[in-house]
Protein backbone atom coordinates (compact mmCIF):
# COMPACT_ATOMS: atom_id res chain seq x y z
CA UNK A 1 0.00 0.00 0.00
CA UNK A 2 2.91 3.05 0.81
CA UNK A 3 4.25 1.40 -2.71
CA UNK A 4 1.03 2.29 -4.16
CA UNK A 5 0.53 5.53 -2.47
CA UNK A 6 4.04 6.50 -3.13
CA UNK A 7 3.42 6.03 -6.67
CA UNK A 8 0.45 8.02 -6.85
CA UNK A 9 2.12 10.82 -5.21
CA UNK A 10 4.58 10.74 -8.34
CA UNK A 11 2.08 10.44 -10.89
CA UNK A 12 0.80 13.81 -9.03
CA UNK A 13 3.84 15.46 -9.10
CA UNK A 14 4.79 14.57 -13.03
CA UNK A 15 1.05 15.95 -14.01
CA UNK A 16 1.94 18.74 -12.34
CA UNK A 17 5.05 19.61 -14.05
CA UNK A 18 3.41 18.58 -17.08
CA UNK A 19 0.39 20.59 -16.66
CA UNK A 20 0.10 22.89 -19.20
CA UNK A 21 0.76 26.65 -18.52
CA UNK A 22 -0.02 30.04 -20.31
CA UNK A 23 2.28 31.80 -22.22
CA UNK A 24 4.91 34.28 -21.46
CA UNK A 25 3.10 37.07 -22.76
CA UNK A 26 -0.16 36.21 -21.35
CA UNK A 27 1.92 35.66 -17.50
CA UNK A 28 3.61 38.43 -17.82
CA UNK A 29 0.56 40.51 -18.44
CA UNK A 30 -1.47 38.49 -15.98
CA UNK A 31 -4.28 38.12 -18.74
CA UNK A 32 -6.10 34.48 -19.34
CA UNK A 33 -4.23 32.67 -21.77
CA UNK A 34 -6.12 29.71 -23.93
CA UNK A 35 -3.03 28.01 -24.32
CA UNK A 36 -3.44 27.29 -28.02
CA UNK A 37 -0.21 26.11 -30.05
CA UNK A 38 1.97 28.11 -31.74
CA UNK A 39 0.22 30.81 -30.52
CA UNK A 40 -3.00 31.20 -28.17
CA UNK A 41 -5.57 33.85 -29.56
CA UNK A 42 -4.48 36.76 -27.18
CA UNK A 43 -1.10 36.73 -28.51
CA UNK A 44 -2.37 36.52 -32.08
CA UNK A 45 -4.56 39.66 -31.94
CA UNK A 46 -1.60 41.99 -30.15
CA UNK A 47 0.49 40.28 -32.54
CA UNK A 48 3.36 39.57 -30.39
CA UNK A 49 5.28 36.70 -30.35
CA UNK A 50 3.40 33.94 -28.79
CA UNK A 51 6.69 31.65 -26.20
CA UNK A 52 5.70 29.20 -23.73
CA UNK A 53 8.35 27.78 -21.59
CA UNK A 54 8.80 24.44 -22.95
CA UNK A 55 9.52 26.21 -25.96
CA UNK A 56 11.52 29.22 -25.00
CA UNK A 57 14.67 30.50 -26.57
CA UNK A 58 16.80 28.30 -24.32
CA UNK A 59 14.85 25.76 -23.62
CA UNK A 60 14.85 23.24 -20.87
CA UNK A 61 16.58 20.07 -21.31
CA UNK A 62 15.75 16.85 -19.37
CA UNK A 63 18.54 15.39 -17.21
CA UNK A 64 19.63 11.46 -18.50
CA UNK A 65 19.68 8.91 -15.79
CA UNK A 66 22.04 6.71 -16.01
CA UNK A 67 19.66 3.97 -15.40
CA UNK A 68 16.95 5.30 -16.96
CA UNK A 69 16.05 2.98 -19.95
CA UNK A 70 12.61 3.28 -21.99
CA UNK A 71 9.62 5.74 -22.37
CA UNK A 72 8.63 5.54 -19.11
CA UNK A 73 12.31 6.79 -17.62
CA UNK A 74 12.58 9.87 -20.32
CA UNK A 75 9.10 11.06 -18.53
CA UNK A 76 10.44 10.69 -15.27
CA UNK A 77 14.16 12.29 -16.47
CA UNK A 78 11.71 15.81 -17.97
CA UNK A 79 10.18 16.56 -13.99
CA UNK A 80 13.95 16.73 -12.92
CA UNK A 81 14.87 19.05 -16.19
CA UNK A 82 17.41 21.68 -15.11
CA UNK A 83 17.88 24.82 -16.35
CA UNK A 84 20.11 25.32 -20.06
CA UNK A 85 20.21 28.10 -21.60
CA UNK A 86 17.29 29.94 -20.11
CA UNK A 87 16.97 33.84 -20.91
CA UNK A 88 16.70 37.28 -18.95
CA UNK A 89 13.06 36.85 -19.54
CA UNK A 90 12.78 32.93 -18.63
CA UNK A 91 14.80 33.86 -15.62
CA UNK A 92 12.23 36.80 -14.79
CA UNK A 93 9.41 35.10 -15.34
CA UNK A 94 10.44 31.74 -13.19
CA UNK A 95 11.58 34.92 -10.45
CA UNK A 96 7.76 35.30 -10.71
CA UNK A 97 6.55 32.25 -9.85
CA UNK A 98 8.82 31.75 -6.65
CA UNK A 99 8.56 35.39 -5.50
CA UNK A 100 4.96 36.53 -6.01
CA UNK A 101 4.86 39.34 -3.83
CA UNK A 102 6.57 42.99 -5.55
CA UNK A 103 10.12 41.96 -6.77
CA UNK A 104 9.35 44.14 -10.34
CA UNK A 105 11.82 44.98 -12.22
CA UNK A 106 14.63 44.22 -10.20
CA UNK A 107 14.10 40.87 -10.60
CA UNK A 108 14.53 40.57 -14.42
CA UNK A 109 18.31 42.70 -13.96
CA UNK A 110 19.19 40.48 -11.31
CA UNK A 111 18.56 36.83 -13.58
CA UNK A 112 20.67 38.17 -16.55
CA UNK A 113 23.82 37.27 -14.96
CA UNK A 114 22.28 33.81 -14.21
CA UNK A 115 24.04 31.63 -16.36
CA UNK A 116 24.39 27.81 -14.81
CA UNK A 117 25.65 26.09 -16.13
CA UNK A 118 27.66 28.53 -18.89
CA UNK A 119 26.45 28.82 -22.46
CA UNK A 120 29.94 27.13 -23.88
CA UNK A 121 29.51 24.19 -21.60
CA UNK A 122 26.33 23.18 -23.20
CA UNK A 123 25.33 22.06 -26.63
CA UNK A 124 22.21 23.73 -26.88
CA UNK A 125 22.23 24.05 -30.61
CA UNK A 126 21.90 20.42 -30.81
CA UNK A 127 18.64 20.08 -29.44
CA UNK A 128 15.97 18.63 -31.04
CA UNK A 129 13.24 21.31 -29.97
CA UNK A 130 15.59 23.53 -31.87
CA UNK A 131 15.63 21.62 -35.19
CA UNK A 132 11.82 22.61 -35.98
CA UNK A 133 10.80 24.31 -39.40
CA UNK A 134 7.90 26.77 -37.90
CA UNK A 135 5.44 27.29 -40.75
CA UNK A 136 2.25 29.72 -40.07
CA UNK A 137 -1.39 28.80 -39.36
CA UNK A 138 -3.51 27.86 -42.02
CA UNK A 139 -5.57 30.96 -40.93
CA UNK A 140 -2.55 33.49 -40.33
CA UNK A 141 -3.10 36.86 -38.29
CA UNK A 142 -2.56 40.24 -40.03
CA UNK A 143 0.40 40.05 -41.67
CA UNK A 144 3.39 42.78 -40.86
CA UNK A 145 3.54 45.51 -43.01
CA UNK A 146 7.09 45.48 -45.02
CA UNK A 147 8.13 47.91 -46.93
CA UNK A 148 9.01 46.99 -51.12
CA UNK A 149 12.71 48.72 -50.70
CA UNK A 150 13.44 46.47 -48.21
CA UNK A 151 12.80 43.38 -50.33
CA UNK A 152 15.22 45.04 -52.63
CA UNK A 153 17.88 45.97 -49.98
CA UNK A 154 17.54 42.34 -48.97
CA UNK A 155 19.19 41.00 -52.41
CA UNK A 156 22.15 43.49 -51.91
CA UNK A 157 22.36 42.50 -48.63
CA UNK A 158 23.30 38.98 -49.63
CA UNK A 159 25.22 40.15 -52.78
CA UNK A 160 26.97 41.97 -50.40
CA UNK A 161 27.68 39.35 -48.29
CA UNK A 162 28.75 36.65 -51.14
CA UNK A 163 31.52 39.68 -52.68
CA UNK A 164 32.47 40.31 -48.38
CA UNK A 165 33.09 36.29 -48.99
CA UNK A 166 35.51 36.67 -51.53
CA UNK A 167 37.41 39.19 -50.57
CA UNK A 168 37.76 38.27 -46.97
CA UNK A 169 36.95 34.72 -46.63
CA UNK A 170 34.13 35.30 -44.22
CA UNK A 171 30.85 36.98 -44.56
CA UNK A 172 27.38 36.40 -42.46
CA UNK A 173 26.22 33.47 -44.60
CA UNK A 174 29.68 31.90 -44.48
CA UNK A 175 31.86 31.42 -42.18
CA UNK A 176 35.62 31.57 -42.52
CA UNK A 177 36.34 28.53 -40.22
CA UNK A 178 33.95 26.34 -42.10
CA UNK A 179 35.58 24.09 -44.30
CA UNK A 180 38.86 24.16 -41.52
CA UNK A 181 38.95 20.52 -41.05
CA UNK A 182 37.66 19.06 -44.37
CA UNK A 183 39.11 21.47 -46.77
CA UNK A 184 37.22 23.65 -49.30
CA UNK A 185 35.23 21.06 -51.71
CA UNK A 186 35.80 21.34 -55.24
CA UNK A 187 32.37 22.44 -55.72
CA UNK A 188 32.75 25.01 -53.45
CA UNK A 189 36.36 26.14 -54.89
CA UNK A 190 33.87 26.48 -58.24
CA UNK A 191 31.75 28.47 -57.22
CA UNK A 192 34.18 30.80 -54.81
CA UNK A 193 36.21 31.15 -58.30
CA UNK A 194 33.45 31.94 -60.36
CA UNK A 195 32.22 34.74 -57.86
CA UNK A 196 35.68 35.87 -58.00
CA UNK A 197 35.20 36.11 -62.19
CA UNK A 198 31.91 37.65 -61.66
CA UNK A 199 33.63 40.74 -59.90
CA UNK A 200 35.29 41.88 -63.03
CA UNK A 201 32.42 41.43 -65.21
CA UNK A 202 32.10 44.92 -67.43
CA UNK A 203 30.08 45.13 -70.96
CA UNK A 204 33.43 44.20 -72.54
CA UNK A 205 33.70 40.77 -71.25
CA UNK A 206 30.00 40.17 -69.81
CA UNK A 207 29.27 37.07 -72.11
CA UNK A 208 32.48 35.32 -71.49
CA UNK A 209 31.89 35.58 -67.48
CA UNK A 210 28.34 34.61 -67.84
CA UNK A 211 29.42 32.06 -70.01
CA UNK A 212 32.14 30.71 -67.67
CA UNK A 213 29.27 30.78 -64.58
CA UNK A 214 26.73 28.70 -66.88
CA UNK A 215 29.67 26.24 -67.48
CA UNK A 216 30.33 25.69 -63.85
CA UNK A 217 27.03 25.29 -62.66
CA UNK A 218 26.40 22.35 -65.71
CA UNK A 219 29.70 20.98 -63.91
CA UNK A 220 28.25 21.03 -61.00
CA UNK A 221 24.87 19.42 -62.09
CA UNK A 222 27.08 17.04 -63.97
CA UNK A 223 28.86 15.87 -60.34
CA UNK A 224 25.51 14.69 -59.10
CA UNK A 225 24.29 13.50 -61.84
CA UNK A 226 21.55 15.47 -62.69
CA UNK A 227 20.91 15.08 -65.72
CA UNK A 228 21.20 11.41 -65.60
CA UNK A 229 18.25 11.06 -63.35
CA UNK A 230 15.35 13.61 -64.13
CA UNK A 231 13.78 12.63 -60.73
CA UNK A 232 14.85 14.83 -57.86
CA UNK A 233 15.60 12.27 -54.56
CA UNK A 234 13.24 13.79 -52.23
CA UNK A 235 14.67 11.77 -48.73
CA UNK A 236 18.15 12.40 -48.10
CA UNK A 237 18.11 8.60 -46.55
CA UNK A 238 18.98 7.10 -50.28
CA UNK A 239 22.16 9.55 -50.27
CA UNK A 240 25.65 8.95 -49.38
CA UNK A 241 26.27 12.74 -48.69
CA UNK A 242 27.60 13.89 -45.44
CA UNK A 243 25.91 17.03 -44.36
CA UNK A 244 29.05 19.20 -45.29
CA UNK A 245 28.71 17.52 -48.87
CA UNK A 246 25.34 18.42 -48.90
CA UNK A 247 25.79 22.12 -47.62
CA UNK A 248 28.30 22.43 -49.81
CA UNK A 249 26.43 21.83 -52.76
CA UNK A 250 23.59 23.65 -51.97
CA UNK A 251 25.82 26.54 -51.25
CA UNK A 252 27.48 25.88 -54.71
CA UNK A 253 24.01 25.63 -56.25
CA UNK A 254 22.83 29.00 -54.58
CA UNK A 255 25.37 30.85 -55.46
CA UNK A 256 24.95 30.27 -59.64
CA UNK A 257 21.45 30.85 -59.25
CA UNK A 258 21.82 33.66 -57.24
CA UNK A 259 24.19 35.49 -59.84
CA UNK A 260 21.58 34.26 -63.26
CA UNK A 261 18.63 35.61 -61.28
CA UNK A 262 19.97 38.71 -60.57
CA UNK A 263 22.00 39.71 -62.89
CA UNK A 264 19.69 41.11 -65.48
CA UNK A 265 20.68 38.99 -68.39
CA UNK A 266 17.50 37.26 -69.92
CA UNK A 267 18.46 34.09 -71.18
CA UNK A 268 20.43 33.39 -67.92
CA UNK A 269 17.66 34.53 -65.90
CA UNK A 270 15.23 32.00 -67.32
CA UNK A 271 18.07 29.16 -67.39
CA UNK A 272 18.40 30.10 -63.44
CA UNK A 273 14.88 30.05 -63.10
CA UNK A 274 14.37 26.32 -63.97
CA UNK A 275 17.18 25.74 -61.35
CA UNK A 276 14.71 26.55 -58.35
CA UNK A 277 13.03 23.50 -57.73
CA UNK A 278 16.29 21.47 -57.74
CA UNK A 279 18.04 24.13 -55.02
CA UNK A 280 15.11 23.68 -52.60
CA UNK A 281 14.85 20.19 -53.12
CA UNK A 282 18.75 19.78 -52.32
CA UNK A 283 18.31 22.49 -49.46
CA UNK A 284 15.43 19.88 -47.97
CA UNK A 285 18.15 17.31 -48.08
CA UNK A 286 20.20 19.37 -46.49
CA UNK A 287 18.14 20.21 -43.76
CA UNK A 288 17.29 16.13 -43.80
CA UNK A 289 20.99 15.26 -43.03
CA UNK A 290 21.50 17.47 -40.60
CA UNK A 291 18.74 16.56 -38.18
CA UNK A 292 19.99 13.02 -39.04
CA UNK A 293 23.08 14.57 -37.60
CA UNK A 294 21.63 16.28 -34.70
CA UNK A 295 19.59 12.78 -33.57
CA UNK A 296 23.10 10.45 -33.55
CA UNK A 297 24.73 13.64 -31.51
CA UNK A 298 21.65 13.58 -29.22
CA UNK A 299 21.75 9.35 -29.24
CA UNK A 300 25.39 8.98 -29.16
CA UNK A 301 26.61 11.94 -27.67
CA UNK A 302 29.43 14.24 -29.72
CA UNK A 303 32.97 13.97 -30.03
CA UNK A 304 33.55 17.54 -27.88
CA UNK A 305 32.78 14.41 -25.11
CA UNK A 306 35.29 12.60 -25.98
CA UNK A 307 38.03 15.43 -26.22
CA UNK A 308 41.40 14.66 -23.72
CA UNK A 309 40.55 18.15 -21.80
CA UNK A 310 38.53 21.18 -21.68
CA UNK A 311 40.33 23.17 -24.17
CA UNK A 312 40.07 20.55 -27.05
CA UNK A 313 36.53 20.16 -25.92
CA UNK A 314 35.79 23.46 -26.51
CA UNK A 315 37.54 23.41 -30.00
CA UNK A 316 35.33 20.85 -30.42
CA UNK A 317 32.05 22.20 -29.66
CA UNK A 318 32.84 25.70 -31.53
CA UNK A 319 33.22 23.43 -34.85
CA UNK A 320 29.92 21.65 -34.67
CA UNK A 321 28.65 24.87 -33.87
CA UNK A 322 29.89 26.53 -36.70
CA UNK A 323 28.55 23.95 -39.12
CA UNK A 324 25.09 23.80 -37.74
CA UNK A 325 25.18 27.34 -37.47
CA UNK A 326 26.02 27.84 -40.97
CA UNK A 327 23.59 24.89 -42.10
CA UNK A 328 21.12 27.29 -40.81
CA UNK A 329 22.20 30.30 -42.02
CA UNK A 330 22.60 28.68 -46.19
CA UNK A 331 19.32 27.33 -45.22
CA UNK A 332 17.27 30.49 -45.02
CA UNK A 333 19.27 32.57 -47.21
CA UNK A 334 18.39 29.91 -50.07
CA UNK A 335 14.39 29.59 -49.11
CA UNK A 336 14.16 33.40 -48.46
CA UNK A 337 16.23 34.02 -51.46
CA UNK A 338 13.73 32.16 -53.87
CA UNK A 339 10.66 33.17 -52.36
CA UNK A 340 11.56 36.93 -52.88
CA UNK A 341 12.21 36.23 -56.46
CA UNK A 342 9.12 34.71 -56.94
CA UNK A 343 6.74 37.07 -54.91
CA UNK A 344 8.46 39.54 -57.73
CA UNK A 345 7.80 37.76 -60.22
CA UNK A 346 5.11 36.54 -60.22
CA UNK A 347 2.95 38.25 -56.49
CA UNK A 348 3.29 35.23 -55.00
CA UNK A 349 5.39 32.58 -53.82
CA UNK A 350 5.15 29.24 -51.52
CA UNK A 351 7.13 29.57 -48.07
CA UNK A 352 9.60 27.05 -46.67
CA UNK A 353 8.90 28.46 -43.00
CA UNK A 354 11.55 29.70 -40.89
CA UNK A 355 14.06 28.23 -38.50
CA UNK A 356 16.05 29.36 -35.07
CA UNK A 357 19.29 30.94 -35.71
CA UNK A 358 22.09 32.45 -33.22
CA UNK A 359 21.35 36.39 -33.10
CA UNK A 360 23.93 37.57 -30.60
CA UNK A 361 26.42 40.06 -32.23
CA UNK A 362 30.04 38.33 -32.03
CA UNK A 363 29.61 34.98 -31.89
CA UNK A 364 29.52 34.36 -35.81
CA UNK A 365 32.50 37.04 -36.16
CA UNK A 366 34.79 35.04 -33.00
CA UNK A 367 37.90 34.33 -34.64
CA UNK A 368 38.41 31.21 -32.06
CA UNK A 369 36.81 29.06 -29.86
CA UNK A 370 38.17 30.59 -27.15
CA UNK A 371 36.52 33.93 -27.84
CA UNK A 372 33.53 32.20 -28.31
CA UNK A 373 33.59 30.55 -25.39
CA UNK A 374 34.27 33.99 -23.36
CA UNK A 375 31.59 35.31 -25.21
CA UNK A 376 28.95 32.79 -23.92
CA UNK A 377 30.25 32.82 -20.30
CA UNK A 378 29.14 36.60 -20.26
CA UNK A 379 25.82 36.45 -22.45
CA UNK A 380 23.16 34.88 -23.80
CA UNK A 381 23.82 33.83 -27.79
CA UNK A 382 19.75 35.42 -28.28
CA UNK A 383 19.10 31.64 -30.07
CA UNK A 384 15.84 32.92 -31.89
CA UNK A 385 13.62 32.54 -35.17
CA UNK A 386 13.03 35.27 -37.16
CA UNK A 387 9.17 35.86 -37.04
CA UNK A 388 9.54 35.13 -32.64
CA UNK A 389 12.35 38.14 -32.50
CA UNK A 390 9.35 40.73 -31.27
CA UNK A 391 10.68 40.32 -27.68
CA UNK A 392 14.21 41.37 -28.58
CA UNK A 393 12.86 44.91 -29.29
CA UNK A 394 12.70 45.36 -24.97
CA UNK A 395 15.52 43.11 -24.31
CA UNK A 396 18.20 44.60 -26.51
CA UNK A 397 19.35 47.09 -28.81
CA UNK A 398 20.33 47.33 -32.24
CA UNK A 399 24.22 46.65 -31.52
CA UNK A 400 23.11 43.53 -29.80
CA UNK A 401 22.02 41.77 -33.01
CA UNK A 402 24.58 40.64 -35.86
CA UNK A 403 24.46 41.49 -39.44
CA UNK A 404 22.12 38.06 -40.33
CA UNK A 405 19.94 38.61 -37.85
CA UNK A 406 19.05 41.96 -38.74
CA UNK A 407 18.30 41.19 -42.06
CA UNK A 408 16.09 38.44 -41.57
CA UNK A 409 14.49 40.48 -38.87
CA UNK A 410 13.92 42.57 -41.57
CA UNK A 411 11.69 40.64 -43.65
CA UNK A 412 9.44 39.41 -40.71
CA UNK A 413 8.80 42.19 -38.80
CA UNK A 414 7.11 45.26 -39.21
CA UNK A 415 9.17 48.10 -41.14
CA UNK A 416 8.03 50.60 -39.01
CA UNK A 417 7.99 49.14 -35.97
CA UNK A 418 11.69 48.19 -36.59
CA UNK A 419 12.34 51.63 -37.21
CA UNK A 420 11.24 52.98 -33.83
CA UNK A 421 13.23 49.91 -32.43
CA UNK A 422 16.36 50.94 -34.03
CA UNK A 423 16.00 54.75 -33.68
CA UNK A 424 16.54 54.03 -29.87
CA UNK A 425 20.06 53.94 -30.00
CA UNK A 426 20.96 55.03 -33.74
CA UNK A 427 19.66 58.17 -35.98
CA UNK A 428 19.57 55.69 -39.04
CA UNK A 429 16.72 54.05 -40.78
CA UNK A 430 16.35 50.41 -41.41
CA UNK A 431 17.21 50.61 -45.43
CA UNK A 432 20.21 52.33 -44.75
CA UNK A 433 21.33 50.18 -42.23
CA UNK A 434 20.82 47.21 -43.47
CA UNK A 435 23.69 49.13 -46.36
CA UNK A 436 25.95 48.75 -43.28
CA UNK A 437 25.61 44.65 -42.61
Amino acid sequence: MQLASSKDANSDANSAHLRPRACIPCTRAKRRCDMNRPSCERCLDKQVACQYSATRPYARRAVKSPRADGPASSRGAESHATPVLDSSLSAFLEAEDCNEDDHGGSAAKDAVAVLDPPFSTVSWFLQVEHWVIYHGDAQPPRLPVIRGSILQQYIRCVRNWLMQWVELGHCPMIHRCLFAETGMPLCVQDAYAALAVYTTKNENNEEMVMQHIQDKADALLESYSVRKDSLVESFVSMSPLSTIEHLSRVLSLFIYVFIRLFDGHIRQRAEAEKLIPLLRDWTAQLWSSVNIDVTIQNAFGGDFLMAKDDTEAVVKLWRIWILMENVRRVWMVSTCTTCIYLVSRDGTGHCDGTIDFTARRGLWDAASAPLWKNMLERQDPLFVAPFQTAWLFERTSVKDIDPFGLTMMSLTLNSDKLDSWIAESTDTQLEALLMTV
